[in-house]
């Protein structure tokens, strides 16, 4: 795929013209009670939780309003034009792909969005010409080291704002990234980071001149590990925390695989893991083959989201991951053979089912159909050979144990790991405690979520992943 890169970073001889048209689209329903969600959140995750959510979603400064955006340039005696979607009018703010395409005459934007609909993120199919530009290449490695340590925060949307910004208050802040030229000035300019930009490329300078760096990447899922390798490759150095999902692509898994085998200090966050009955479930079980059934309640979603971008895998990869993952961090075995029915609707509604190597079998199933207020819901069973487990939507839990005792915890507040996680991911930082993601981890969740998400999209019902192991033993 061509990089994304700053128009005004492209050389050419004459800009004829911007055309942009507003896109009326959201990618979320509005709900309808919106008092009663209000009091449902405040209630179970916290009212300041729930004030961070409401200021990112209310504040006008992040109201962005997207539009198509046509370009057209001349050079050497040559049309050309781009497509892309913008958040800006501002040209000195776009981001698009280098990627133009010749023509003989300037089109008009009518013409053009009346017939496909476009975005500079996802690869498009068209004959198009590479146009060089200038990239004001920098030398990374001949930085002088100024601080020991900062954090670099790629993706700035509402997760960053609600959940990593409250958790890093107390981290020196150098360098946010965002595509959005908007969001990315509002977090400078509200959480106190020395530096902004809009591409990734405009932090790296200020890599090497960090000790050792936190890079935090939680972007759009195809940039996770092609922003991980880059950063690694100009400071080694640097701690890498991956939001999920760390691997769209076969070779995202390799390259990533790679990075772990160079030795590269990496944490992929999965935050269910750091749920304490989830914690006490291993602990209790790991090495006991089990019978795990988890029916989830996802969010509604329209299909202008970007999680239906075809280079961003599938709901699969954004969301039922989060399973995946968690019934590899509770079972002692590898997967070995995937079962998978779905619904013909939309929403990606389906039943998967996951073979373990050492016999425990997992059943997962998803959609989003259901009432939202509460947002996603969660009800999962585990069954050892003498133990029953129940988790309903991490609200109450209860454990019933060989003897037949049972024991109930209830909590009014709904813990879906996210604090722990930051937690954690600090004190790993500062030394305190160590990184708990393996290699192992990352092979078996990644490369299962990616064959599941392949399974879907071919309509495959059954196979065999054990044999896919191999290529990365």
């Amino acid at each position: 795929m061509a990089q994304i890169v700053k128009f005004k970073d492209i050389e050419f001889d004459e800009l004829v013209s911007i055309e942009q048209e507003v896109i009326c689209v959201t990618d979320r329903p509005e709900f309808t009670n919106k008092y009663r969600k209000l009091l449902f959140f405040a209630f179970r995750e916290g009212i300041f939780r729930s004030y961070y959510k409401i200021r990112s979603k209310t504040d006008p400064r992040l109201n962005l309003e997207k539009r198509y955006t046509l370009i057209t340039i001349k050079h050497k005696n040559s049309l050309y034009t781009n497509l892309s979607t913008q958040t800006t009018a501002n040209k000195d703010e776009f981001v698009i792909k280098n990627k133009f395409t010749t023509v003989s005459i300037a089109p008009k934007i009518k013409d053009i969005i009346s017939t496909q609909k476009f975005n500079q993120f996802v690869e498009d199919e068209q004959n198009q010409t590479d146009l060089s530009f200038n990239l004001n290449t920098h030398q990374y490695d001949n930085k002088i080291v100024e601080y020991q340590k900062g954090v670099f925060l790629y993706g700035l949307g509402d997760y960053s704002r609600v959940y990593i910004a409250q958790n890093i208050k107390m981290l020196s802040k150098v360098f946010c990234v965002d595509y959005s030229h908007q969001l990315a000035k509002y977090y400078y300019d509200t959480f106190g980071y020395k530096n902004f930009g809009i591409v990734p490329e405009d932090s790296y300078p200020f890599l090497p001149t960090i000790e050792k760096p936190l890079a935090i990447i939680a972007t759009y899922h195809s940039d996770h590990t092609r922003i991980a390798k880059e950063i690694f490759d100009i400071n080694p150095n640097t701690f890498i925390f991956i939001e999920k999902p760390p691997c769209i692509t076969l070779q995202d898994i390799k390259n990533l695989a790679a990075l772990y085998d160079d030795n590269a200090l990496i944490e992929i966050g999965y935050n269910r893991r750091f749920i304490p009955v989830n914690q006490e479930i291993r602990t209790a079980t790991f090495k006991q083959q089990k019978i795990i059934n988890i029916s989830v309640k996802e969010i509604l979603i329209n299909e202008s989201h970007w999680y239906f971008w075809k280079n961003q895998g599938t709901r699969i990869t954004g969301n039922l991951s989060h399973w995946i993952d968690l019934a590899v961090y509770w079972i002692n075995g590898s997967p070995i053979e995937i079962n998978l029915l779905s619904s013909t609707s939309k929403d990606e509604t389906m039943a998967v089912s996951i073979l373990f190597s050492e016999g425990s079998l997992v059943n997962i199933s998803v959609s989003d159909k259901g009432n939202s207020l509460r947002g996603v819901q969660e009800q999962i069973e585990i069954r050892t050979e003498n133990e029953t487990f129940f988790i309903e939507d991490y609200l109450k839990y209860t454990r019933i144990k060989s003897d037949g005792s049972k024991t109930t915890k209830r909590s009014l507040k709904r813990d879906k790991g996210h604090d722990a996680m930051y937690k954690h991911l600090t004190k790993v930082y500062n030394n305190e405690k160590s990184i708990t993601y393996t290699k192992s981890d990352l092979i078996k969740s990644a490369l299962t979520t990616y064959h599941v998400s392949r399974m879907y999209r071919e309509n495959v019902r059954n196979f065999k992943i054990n044999q896919s192991f191999s290529e990365f033993n």
